[in-house]
Formats: C-alpha cells, structure tokens, sequence
C-alpha cells in the first residue's frame, strides 16, 4: 500500500486473466478510433473506466467488466470530461496563446528576414519559458485537486455534483497526501509509458506496431489514473467519516 493505494492491483488488474485480457484488447480498439474521432471515443473510454472507479467506491477490487451499456457510459464519461475541461479553464487560458504562437512561428519565420528573426526569437524564447513557469506551477496544484471533483460526479452520478466545492473539499482535505500521491503515480507512469513509446520509435519493429500499441498505452493510462484515485478518494470519504463520528462522539 502506498497511501492507501494498492499499487501491484491498480498497475496489474487490466490483465489478471484471459477474460480481463479480452475486455483490455476491446478497449484498445476503442481507444483506436479516437485516433480517427476526436473527443467522442474518450467519452466512452472514461465512462468505462468511471464503472471501475465505482467498483472500488463500493469496496470491490478492480476487474475488468464487458463493454455494455455504451449509452450510460458515453454519458458518464461525456459527465467526468465536462467537469476536467472547466476546472482546467485556467490552464487553457495560458495555454492557449502559447499554442497559436507556436503553430504561427514558422509562418512569421519564413516571411522574415534574418534580423528580424534574430530580434524575433529571443522575445518568443522569454515569451515561452515566462508562459511555462505560469502553467506548471497552476497545472500540479490543479492536476491533485480536480480529481476529488471528479469522483464526486462519479459517486453521485450527476454533473452538478463536481461544483457543489463543499461536499467533495472535505473529502479531499481529509486525504490530501492520498491525492497527492494518486497524482504522482499516473504522473510518473505516464512518463515510463511515454519513455517506452520512445524506445519503440528508435526500434524498427516496434515502430511498426506503434499504432496498436499507442492505443493500448492510453487505455492501461487512463486506468491507472482513475483507479488511484478512486482508491484516494474512498480513503478520503473513510477518514472524513471517522473524523466526524469522533467529533460527534466528543460533542
């Protein structure tokens, strides 16, 4: 356990069997036509793992469950999306600028002379790393705290759930270094499965199969993350019960 997080069950569930092997390959296929579609297959990918989280609100282990209902979870997934996207406004903000700067540079470059792009260049590199050290110090902070509103929707199956701030704060602060730490290992094994994404780049083989394989790694990430969490959040819910049955009991 690592704060309260069953690290061997979370990173090995998705394949503790055949049958959960199967309903694996299934949702690798589609995570596949995101590739194709944009946004909408993600909805049901997070809706799918939303039925996962839930499992573990309700005291179950993690497993892999057929891919049924596709209504229900395109629409809890389409809930969970919704709520990220806002709370992530902020970041958007900031990024946003960013974004188009970099997509217009080569454009301004090319109609540039050379001492306007050695002007031009030191004012986008000061532009960069001043807009990088407004977004990363705004992206953790905000990367821990929306997933306590998250599973609140999750919880309460309902959207509104993720603004009523009040109810999912306290579940929150009851298990910060819970999320803290749920935040770090979606983090950091994201950035193994990037690293390994990059291996395969370098090996001819594997780059081959980089297609079947990308949507594989997005799946078994987006699994990780919200199995953390969920697990960080029953802990939360957990120890704001016993805190308040103490307080009761005191009073």
């Amino acid at each position: 356990m690592f704060f309260g997080i069953n690290l061997k069950e979370i990173f090995t569930f998705p394949f503790k069997d055949a049958e959960s092997r199967k309903y694996f390959l299934i949702g690798g296929l589609v995570s596949l036509t995101a590739f194709i579609v944009p946004i909408l297959p993600y909805f049901v990918l997070y809706g799918y793992v939303i039925r996962i989280a839930k499992q573990i609100m309700n005291n179950e282990s993690p497993h892999m469950v057929p891919w049924d209902d596709w209504e229900e979870m395109f629409k809890s997934g389409a809930r969970v999306f919704g709520i990220r996207i806002i709370y992530s406004l902020p970041i958007l903000v900031f990024a946003m600028p960013l974004f188009i700067s970099m997509f217009a540079m080569p454009f301004v470059l090319s109609s540039a002379n050379s001492s306007e792009v050695e002007a031009f260049i030191p004012i986008f590199m000061v532009f960069f790393f001043g807009a990088m050290c407004l977004l990363i110090p705004l992206s953790i902070p905000l990367g821990v705290i929306i997933p306590a509103a998250e599973m609140h929707v999750v919880e309460n199956n309902e959207f509104a759930a993720g603004f009523r701030v009040r109810e999912w704060w306290k579940i929150f602060r009851a298990n910060i270094s819970g999320f803290i730490a749920a935040f770090f290992i979606y983090y950091l094994s994201s950035m193994a499965l990037g690293f390994l994404i990059q291996i395969a780049v370098a090996t001819l083989i594997f780059a081959c199969l980089l297609p079947l394989l990308l949507p594989a790694i997005t799946l078994y990430s987006i699994l990780i993350m919200y199995t953390a969490i969920a697990q960080a959040y029953k802990v939360g819910k957990d120890k704001l019960a016993q805190t308040e049955i103490v307080v009761a009991t005191a009073g």
